[in-house]
């Protein structure tokens, strides 16, 4: 694919973003290259392989817990029970950005700039890019300072001398050995966990500010059909003005097709993440309000629990909250092209109609994206998933 280069900001919003994700353990998701030598490109090829075999024996791992530990407390049985059910949906987000690799990157270039090309509302662009920044900024914030309160969980209980630096529950060691080797082993462990949670958080802060980019190339497709009334203000000749019309107006057609191109794109490649999404927000909520009423009532458990319950509710907010806007600002893009000034056109009516309601129709389809195929990523369905998680764990408890 020929490399279009068209400096405007949400292209450099997703260099810089790429660079960010590249250096956390994605593959490189732009059209160009990353400026890294050769060398370290291989290298950093190795390590995600490597990476991924690691995560697949920290996870069975995990699985093997459920048969070795037996000492263990309310909160440690519900982490075991929430990350053996968790990690392996998480993974998955890893391994379907790598495998749709390249419709990612195809995806990216045609809306950060081939689109960008032929209309670019600079208010639109400056407004997707402060909330694309501000969604993955604040939700990456957050979603550390989940990891690192379990680490102060885990801390503060050899501290007290009631327990040992237990964040993860592994097949080995006991809860309860306080060797060295055990030490280690638990200390090795969270920081690979810490590893794999870094991964999942770079995927989380591509698809969010995705979804919102997405959201906002249809509200520069309605500011362009607006547009397009301003050229019968021109001094031209009537004919000269209906036929400038016309080719302008067959421009927003073709931009229109290239956006539905792309959130068909979207569904493609993270229908798996948002899929897992909703099932691992459900399951893992449940998992959290059944440990705030069993386990003990400290700081660190309180911190610990509140901040990934805040993780997981925010994430599933942001993808579900940006994918209803997409679905909202589709919706008006019909009478962003009613509106375009097809009345002023006198000797090319006929045509300028037909085409008209031809691009009306198409733009009155609704624009959905679906998680696990029935459920519409929307502000009604985000609701609801929160709703049915306590309605599951009030019948459960």
């Amino acid at each position: 694919m020929t490399t279009v280069r068209v400096p405007n900001e949400m292209s450099r919003f997703f260099i810089n973003l790429n660079k960010i994700t590249y250096h956390l353990g994605l593959p490189n998701l732009w059209i160009d290259d990353v400026d890294a030598p050769l060398p370290l490109k291989k290298i950093h090829k190795g390590l995600r392989f490597a990476m991924n075999v690691i995560i697949l024996l920290f996870m069975m791992s995990e699985w093997a817990a459920f048969l070795t530990q037996s000492n263990l407390t309310e909160k440690q049985a519900t982490d075991r029970l929430m990350f053996g059910f968790s990690h392996p949906t998480l993974f998955s987000y890893v391994l379907a950005v790598e495998y749709h690799q390249e419709r990612i990157t195809n995806m990216l270039h045609k809306l950060a700039m081939v689109l960008k090309e032929e209309y670019n509302d600079k208010d639109i662009e400056r407004k997707m890019v402060r909330k694309a920044m501000s969604n993955a900024a604040g939700f990456a914030c957050l979603f550390m300072m989940a990891l690192i309160f379990y680490g102060y969980d885990g801390i503060m209980q050899v501290i007290r001398g009631d327990g040992t630096f237990t964040t993860v529950i592994t097949f080995w060691p006991d809860v309860t050995e306080i060797s060295y080797a055990a030490s280690i082993t638990r200390v090795a462990t969270y920081f690979i966990w810490c590893v794999f949670m870094t991964r999942v958080c770079a995927v989380y802060c591509l698809v969010i500010p995705t979804t919102v980019c997405l959201s906002h190339q249809f509200k520069n497709l309605q500011s362009y059909f607006y547009s397009l009334e301003d050229i019968f203000n021109e001094e031209m000749e009537q004919t000269e003005l209906e036929k400038k019309y016309e080719e302008a107006f067959k421009v927003g057609i073709k931009m229109h097709s290239k956006t539905l191109e792309c959130t068909k794109d979207y569904q493609t490649a993270f229908n798996v993440i948002v899929s897992n999404q909703v099932l691992t927000t459900v399951g893992v909520l449940v998992l959290l309000m059944s440990q705030m009423v069993d386990s003990e009532r400290t700081l660190e458990n309180v911190l610990s629990i509140v901040t990934t319950g805040s993780a997981m509710l925010i994430s599933t907010g942001f993808f579900m909250w940006n994918a209803g806007d997409v679905t909202v600002e589709a919706a008006e893009l019909a009478t962003a092209v009613y509106c375009s000034g097809w009345a002023h056109c006198q000797h090319s009516a006929p045509r300028v109609r037909r085409l008209l309601v031809i691009t009306m129709m198409q733009a009155q389809k609704p624009v959905v994206i679906w998680a696990l195929g029935i459920v519409e990523l929307s502000y009604q369905s985000y609701v609801s998933i929160v709703k049915s998680s306590y309605s599951v764990f009030s019948v459960l408890y």
